[in-house]
């Protein structure tokens, strides 16, 4: 696969809906595809995994394959993958590795990566949203598309969705959840969080332009042991 460019006509998206229980799968995948248009195809299959692992489609097996694919092309995937696709994969081995790998230090240590991109991302929108001397102001009309659409920022990434971004959310989901490993770090680790969304900080800035409940990142997940 590392030797197949994928191009418009090189891939029978008709070969992935047979899987009937994800929903959408083929607009899903064409979507995707756009993003790998003059790659190689090994690294859509690595995005591939990562969206049927994120539907919950076979789990276990695809987990498996996923792993492997890192463990035998560990430097190819470094070297082609954008910042992006290296970072949802960061997430994969998060939420997969304690329970399918029993390895939970490779989500502990695969989390700081996380940590640290999503807190550049947050930096950057803020710097959007600021002038030069660091105060806050007005949000000009040409900022409103950074409230609908994930804008670009560099290496695949992009900025933090003004008022609707959920991965604030999905981060302190994913350090609760070392709460089953080690209850005091935890407390510290969410403590600290915590106390940043109160504090003149970029995070506090974007919380108060957050209008999307479902997405706040500030309170801790109801169906979840409250540390």
């Amino acid at each position: 696969m590392k030797n197949t460019i994928l191009d418009e006509a090189d891939l029978d998206w008709e070969r992935y809906e047979d899987k009937v229980r994800i929903k959408d799968l083929y607009g899903h995948l064409n979507k995707v595809k756009k993003e790998f248009i003059g790659q190689s195809e090994l690294c859509f299959y690595h995005a591939l995994l990562i969206i049927l692992l994120r539907r919950g489609y076979e789990i276990k097996d695809t987990f498996a394959e996923f792993e492997n694919l890192w463990y035998s092309e560990t430097d190819y995937l470094l070297n082609h993958l954008s910042l992006r696709w290296i970072i949802s994969a960061c997430d994969t081995f998060v939420d997969f590795s304690a329970s399918l790998s029993d390895n939970p230090a490779r989500a502990g240590v695969l989390m700081n990566a996380v940590t640290l991109v999503n807190t550049l991302k947050v930096y950057e929108t803020q710097n959007f949203l600021t002038n030069e001397k660091g105060e806050q102001v007005i949000i000009p009309k040409q900022a409103e598309k950074f409230k609908q659409n994930d804008q670009p920022l560099y290496a695949g990434l992009t900025h933090f969705r003004i008022g609707s971004d959920d991965t604030l959310k999905h981060m302190r989901q994913r350090y609760e959840n070392f709460g089953g490993i080690d209850e005091l770090a935890t407390r510290i680790l969410l403590a600290v969080f915590d106390k940043l969304q109160n504090l003149n900080t970029a995070f506090a800035l974007l919380k108060s332009l957050h209008t999307d409940d479902k997405s706040q990142w500030w309170q801790p997940d109801p169906h979840k042991q409250e540390f």
